[in-house]
């Protein structure tokens, strides 16, 4: 044999169990009982701290848990103290190009 028609056997055989497989498939989600609701899932949220689904019209993405409101507190303040250190840095860096281009020093 030829390795061209081994190939196509190959292939062949490849083809029929994928087809195999395909119509299997098929026939399983056929047979899935299906949800009577309009979607298999309702609309909702997750809360950004401890993942708990929340109301869709919630907008700030928090449960009513208050050691959720809490870290999230907390990870604001980080948030601005790092950005105000990060901008401290970034200035600190370059004020000695800034004030050398501008002849001062």
């Amino acid at each position: 044999m030829s390795s061209n028609s081994k190939l196509k056997n190959a292939v062949k055989k490849s083809a029929e169990k994928l087809a195999k497989t395909s119509t299997e498939v098929t026939s399983v989600v056929k047979n899935m009982p299906r949800s009577k609701s309009k979607g298999s899932f309702k609309e909702h949220k997750h809360c950004k701290i401890c993942g708990k689904s929340i109301s869709p019209n919630v907008e700030n993405l928090l449960c009513k848990s208050e050691l959720c409101h809490e870290r999230d507190d907390k990870d604001m303040k980080v948030k601005k103290q790092l950005r105000l250190w990060m901008i401290i840095l970034v200035v600190a860096i370059l004020s000695p190009n800034i004030l050398q281009l501008a002849g001062i020093w």
